[in-house]
């Protein structure tokens, strides 16, 4: 992206997201990491100091997890809106009513009043537990002491992990259709809804949770409230059937393929005698 700009003058006179938080970011990287320095945080309490590795690990972390994983977010989140009708219709009504009471400054709606909206917010939650950016395991070491779990004695120093995918779709915290889209579930009983938010793994847990958290929220709040603000969205696939379809499709080609690549067995080899 960087070599693209400057090769390009009119992309260099147009000032974006780049040009004021990644490039000097980046320049600090390289600059940084090509020197024998250690950056040395301010006295107090604690002295930290960060290696050069350091330095570009937490660089790439908090770049690369706060684009990528808002974007993984906004995809979601607008094919569940617009692939349910009913949801589509509730959640535009609100943001045109809002719009038309004066509720939203321009030209782009602050996050306090992102936050009124109830049906945007339980959209907002629905798709962070229905497909959450990060699928992956979050991995913990058990202390010392070890803990019991499900009357089984766990010792400590042992790596635990939970998947949110899995305690996403707890019928017993999340109702009877935790596999369906459905944002109601947050408007309709304030302490089924704290249950829901303590047991939400959207942004990790306990002390590991994402420092950018607070960060994400920001964007993915103001980015999906005006992109219905301002777009009327549609999608060529009317019906799940259709995507299904095409997901089917995929795998049948990435399978095809991969029947392809396999090799030969070498002659005189066992797999060439089974294959004879």
């Amino acid at each position: 992206m960087k070599a693209e700009r400057e090769a390009s003058s009119e992309l260099r006179a147009k000032k974006c997201f780049f040009d004021r938080f990644l490039l000097p970011l980046l320049t600090f990287i390289t600059t940084f990491t090509n020197s024998d320095s250690r950056l040395s945080l301010p006295s107090g309490p604690i002295q930290l100091q960060l290696t050069n590795e350091e330095v570009r690990a937490e660089s790439v972390i908090f770049t690369s997890a706060a684009l990528e994983g808002v974007a993984a977010f906004l995809s979601p989140f607008v094919d569940n809106v617009i692939q349910n009708p009913s949801v589509y219709m509730r959640l535009q009504a609100e943001i045109d009513d809002a719009e038309a009471r004066g509720l939203l400054s321009q030209p782009i709606a602050t996050y306090g009043e992102t936050c009124k909206l109830p049906y945007f917010m339980a959209c907002i939650s629905e798709t962070l537990r229905h497909d959450s950016p990060a699928q992956t395991i979050l991995p913990r070491l058990v202390s010392k002491a070890g803990i019991f779990a499900h009357d089984r004695f766990i010792p400590g120093g042992t790596e635990i992990a939970a998947s949110p995918c899995i305690i996403h779709c707890n019928t017993k915290t999340f109702g009877e259709d935790a596999n369906v889209f459905r944002p109601e579930r947050w408007l309709e009983d304030p302490k089924k809804r704290e249950r829901m938010e303590r047991f939400g793994m959207w942004f990790g847990y306990g002390d590991r949770e994402c420092p950018g958290k607070n960060f994400a929220y920001l964007e993915i709040h103001k980015v999906c409230l005006e992109l219905f603000r301002r777009f009327e969205i549609q999608t060529e696939c009317d019906k799940y059937a259709d995507w299904g379809k095409l997901y089917i499709k995929v795998f049948q080609f990435e399978r095809d393929e991969l029947d392809k690549l396999k090799r030969e067995p070498a002659p005189g080899s066992l797999e060439h005698s089974l294959a004879s």
